[in-house]
């Protein structure tokens, strides 16, 4: 059985200003099939940067090979 409907991705980099004027970073995922989670605190934008490559990429890897394989054993409901 294949997925139904559209998978919505999003991995995005936002930054959280201190007190003490130090920012910090974070890398947010979200997918419209699993719960967004939220990674850092990461000491500046590149670390960020190269985490959110990563991120996207094993992403995408899930989603391209795992879900396909996983829509046998069970129903996804119809995304609209």
């Amino acid at each position: 059985m294949a997925i139904q409907g559209t998978i919505e991705r999003e991995v995005a980099i936002f930054e959280q200003h201190q007190r003490e004027g130090q920012t910090r970073w974070f890398v947010r995922v979200s997918c419209n099939f699993f719960e967004p989670r939220v990674y850092g605190p990461f000491p500046d934008e590149h670390e960020a940067e190269r985490f959110r490559g990563g991120a996207e990429f094993e992403l995408r890897k899930l989603l391209d090979y795992q879900l396909p394989s996983l829509s046998d054993d069970c129903h996804f409901p119809v995304l609209r």
